[in-house]
């Protein structure tokens, strides 16, 4: 294993944020707890030095890439640089992209499109800067739509007017639908060799990691034995992606075996999450429940869920076949290009519907359709846009 890797864990991997009391209760809209007795917008001064403190991360790869692996920037930079659109407040993605939103596919058959990654979201936060993150990381991507466009798209969601699904869309799902059990089993055969992983899966073996990702396995495997009861467990691999807004996360995938059926389980570390470094959080399992219930369908296929494990908490996962892959990375033609714009304004609507939905929906549509709105989020998209590439020197 690289000595980069210990470098990295060093400076990255940190324990979830303290539990938070006085929680309100959960509804599938909620705005989350807002009491400025127990939250601010302010940063607390760091407990532990694995905390994010917001500085920018130099990416490879160009400009979208670096968008990616900065939420803790962006948030940061937009506690600095507030505007009245801030005021709604609600639950948000905090990470919201092209990339972060696909089909889940659902435990009795078929799918539905929805958020699939929730490492950096949260509650109490500014609705309208969410959808300006996704509006920066739209307008810097080759599937760059016109800005009032995208506007437009978010807004009519904001009043309840749903898009229809594109093409690419209602494709990919009825191939899904269709074939998604035998490109799942081939999915698996590819990852794995006998009672092994395969070298296609990509991973590490356990006996090649540093001693701090070993100690972090060891510490962690009787909470994740738990959650594997039943099951036989036949392989272990680790990950550590070094792009994107995950990077440098100690990932554990399980090869696991029940009534002749096999499944790749994730544990993927979770950090404390970017929309912190705008206002505090609650604890990672209440702040789970929060995003799940606005921006998920509430009966996936296999485990998703936060699992404690000691001082530490992992999303628990099934890695499982998906269609929906417009990565700007892997465009091949023109058609790509126009499915990924396509696929842009249909995420702006289907998140204008999930914050039109919160309590203060109403106070954002008011806020979004007043004169010089679209302008104002256009400036605070170009001001960043400017400076990142600045910082990444792009």
């Amino acid at each position: 294993m690289p000595t980069t890797l210990a470098r990295a864990l060093l400076t990255n991997v940190k324990i979830i944020l303290t539990a938070i009391a006085l929680m309100a209760p959960l509804t599938v809209f909620a705005q989350g707890p807002a009491c400025s007795s127990v939250f601010s917008d302010s940063k607390p001064a760091a407990t532990t030095p694995f905390e994010i403190n917001g500085s920018f991360r130099k990416t490879s790869g160009g400009s979208f890439m670096a968008f990616r692996s900065n939420a803790p920037h962006y948030w940061n930079w937009l506690r600095q640089n507030k505007t009245s659109l801030m005021s709604p407040r609600g639950v948000v993605t905090g990470d919201p992209h092209i990339l972060n939103f696909g089909d889940v596919q659902l435990k009795d058959g078929g799918g539905k499109f929805g958020l699939i990654d929730i490492d950096d979201g949260g509650v109490n936060a500014p609705l309208a800067g969410d959808f300006l993150r996704y509006f920066i990381g739209n307008q810097i991507s080759p599937y760059k739509v016109v800005p009032k466009d995208l506007f437009k798209s978010y807004i009519d969601g904001l009043n309840g007017k749903k898009m229809d699904k594109p093409r690419y869309l209602i494709k990919m799902r009825d191939k899904t639908d269709r074939d998604f059990y035998s490109l799942q089993e081939k999915r698996l055969s590819k990852m794995t060799m006998k009672d092994s992983f395969s070298s296609e899966a990509g991973l590490i073996r356990l006996e090649d990691v540093s001693p701090e990702v070993h100690t972090l396995y060891e510490q962690s495997l009787p909470a994740f034995k738990n959650e594997m009861t039943g099951y036989r467990i036949l392989d272990v691999g680790y990950r550590l992606k070094e792009t994107g807004g995950s990077q440098y996360l100690p990932r554990f995938y399980f090869l696991i075996e029940k009534d002749n059926e096999r499944h790749i389980w994730e544990f993927k570390l979770e950090m404390e999450p970017a929309i912190s470094l705008f206002t505090h959080q609650p604890d990672a399992h209440t702040r789970f429940q929060y995003i799940v219930n606005t921006y998920r369908p509430a009966d996936p296929m296999g485990p998703y869920r936060f699992v404690q494990a000691g001082d530490h908490v992992f999303l628990l996962r099934e890695r499982l076949y998906s269609s929906v892959n417009l990565d700007p990375a892997k465009i091949a033609s023109d058609k790509d290009i126009q499915n990924g714009k396509d696929m842009s304004l249909f995420i702006a609507n289907r998140m204008g519907l999930a914050h039109g939905s919160q309590p203060s929906g109403q106070d954002l549509k008011t806020r979004l359709q007043e004169p010089g709105a679209l302008e104002s989020l256009n400036t605070l998209a170009n001001d960043y846009i400017s400076m990142i590439k600045k910082l990444n020197n792009d």
